[in-house]
C-alpha cells in the first residue's frame, strides 16, 4: 500500500465530498429517494457517502424500507437456520431488489457522466464506487448555463440601473459593460 502525504488527505476528502453531492443529484433527478451518509437510521433508498478511510471514491448502496427488513428479520428469527421456504423467499426478494436497483443506479450514474467501479466488497455486492466525473450531466449543464445567463442578465440590469448614479460615466463599468473592479483592455 502506498503512503499518501498527510496534506493530500483533506484535499482528497473535500473533492470526494463535492463529488458526493453530484452523485446524489443523479438518482434524485431520476426520481429515486436518496439519503446522504452511511445508512442513516430509517433510510430507504440510495445511500451515498465518501468511501472513508480509503478515499477510493464515492460509495453508493441501496437500502430497502424497514417494513421489508423487519418482516425478513422476523422470519429469520423464527427460522434461525434459514431452512424454510419463507426465509428462502425473503433471501431471493432482497437479493433481487439489491441487484435490480444497483443495476439501475449504475445505469443512471453512467448516463449522467460518472465513472462507476465495483467496490470490491463480497459481503455487499450491490455497493459500488463512483471514481470520477467523465462529463457533466446534461441536466446539470443546462441548469448551470441557465444560472450563468440569469447572473449575466442581473449584472447588466444592475449596471444599467446605477449608470445614472455614477459620478464618472467614462469609468470601466460603463466603458466595458463589466462589473466594478473588472480589468479593462485600454
Amino acid at each position: 500500500m502506498t503512503e499518501t502525504p498527510a496534506a493530500a488527505e483533506p484535499d482528497r476528502r473535500f473533492r470526494l465530498e463535492v463529488r458526493r453531492d453530484v452523485v446524489q443529484a443523479e438518482p434524485a433527478a431520476a426520481g429515486l429517494p436518496v439519503a446522504p451518509g452511511e445508512h442513516p437510521t430509517g433510510t430507504a433508498g440510495a445511500v451515498v457517502y465518501v468511501d472513508v478511510p480509503d478515499l477510493r471514491g464515492v460509495a453508493v448502496d441501496w437500502y430497502e424500507h424497514t417494513i421489508l427488513l423487519d418482516a425478513a428479520q422476523e422470519a429469520w428469527g423464527e427460522d434461525p437456520h434459514r431452512e424454510g421456504a419463507e426465509c428462502a423467499a425473503f433471501g431471493r426478494l432482497t437479493s433481487a431488489i439489491g441487484a435490480a436497483l444497483a443495476g439501475a443506479m449504475r445505469t443512471i450514474l453512467t448516463a449522467g457522466g460518472l465513472e462507476v467501479a465495483d467496490a470490491g466488497n463480497d459481503y455487499l455486492p450491490g455497493r459500488f464506487l463512483v471514481t470520477r466525473m467523465v462529463s457533466p450531466s446534461v441536466w446539470q449543464a443546462r441548469r448551470d448555463a441557465r444560472f450563468a445567463r440569469r447572473h449575466e442578465s442581473m449584472v447588466a440590469a444592475w449596471n444599467a440601473r446605477h449608470a445614472a448614479d455614477c459620478p464618472d460615466p467614462g469609468c470601466e463599468v460603463h466603458r466595458e459593460g463589466g462589473e466594478p473592479g473588472a480589468a479593462t483592455n485600454s
